[in-house]
């Protein structure tokens, strides 16, 4: 006897093309390597901010090996958005003080918070990166991942939220950046020596819609898609 019945089904007549798994080569400060890392898990399960009907609230904290995303999720007692998701914490315009804010703290001085608009950098910035989206939910329970790069170094990393239109102060609290940094150690690597991928050895330059493959990053142009003709 077996605890699963059914038998194997037929293949399909046209199968899909296998698609293959390479190392990460994304730039670490924009995002994670969800598809090749398990992080470790820390249960920071505490209160950052409450009203009479709102509370904010860090679930857990996980920590890649360059990297930490912090599960933050806010209750209300009262219908919060119809569409929960497009999250509570928006950092694509400019910054609305009355709406949902959130900030870090090094121990360094350094800092990042909500207030700038979120635009992912070509180049490695200079100071921590700080970004906000929303992971799903109910109107009565918005979840957010909150992206936070580098790692935070030894000492205290003070989380900071506010919510004026909630009635939430600005509100103060400190975790121990030390064993989230250190915590890294522990994020699992799934494929070791995962290869990295490959243009057909050659490098790729995106114009426009179109692409192009040439052996080296010289001058040559390819043209962008024609306008329509007033």
């Amino acid at each position: 006897m077996t605890f699963f019945t059914g038998g194997p089904r037929e293949r399909p007549l046209f199968p899909v093309p296998e698609q293959e798994l390479f190392a990460f080569n994304g730039r670490h400060w924009t995002d994670v390597p969800r598809e090749s890392i398990v992080p470790a898990v820390l249960p920071l399960t505490q209160q950052l901010g409450r009203s009479d009907r709102t509370v904010i609230a860090l679930r857990a904290a996980e920590v890649w090996p360059e990297a930490v995303t912090l599960r933050i999720t806010v209750y209300s007692r009262d219908s919060l958005t119809d569409e929960p998701g497009e999250g509570l914490i928006d950092h694509r315009r400019k910054t609305d003080y009355n709406a949902l804010l959130i900030g870090v703290l090094f121990a360094d001085g350094s800092r990042a918070s909500s207030e700038t608009i979120s635009v992912p950098s070509a180049a490695q910035p200079e100071g921590p990166v700080l970004r906000a989206q929303a992971i799903g939910g109910t109107r009565f329970a918005v979840e957010h991942e909150v992206f936070l790069w580098p790692l935070p170094p030894a000492g205290p990393l003070k989380l900071v939220v506010q919510w004026l239109d909630r009635g939430i102060p600005e509100t103060l609290t400190t975790l121990d950046g030390g064993a989230i940094h250190a915590a890294a150690k522990d994020a699992g690597e799934i494929w070791p020596g995962l290869g990295k991928r490959q243009a057909q050895g050659l490098p790729v330059r995106r114009v426009g819609r179109s692409v192009a493959i040439s052996p080296d990053w010289g001058p040559a142009v390819v043209a962008e898609d024609p306008l329509p003709n007033e």
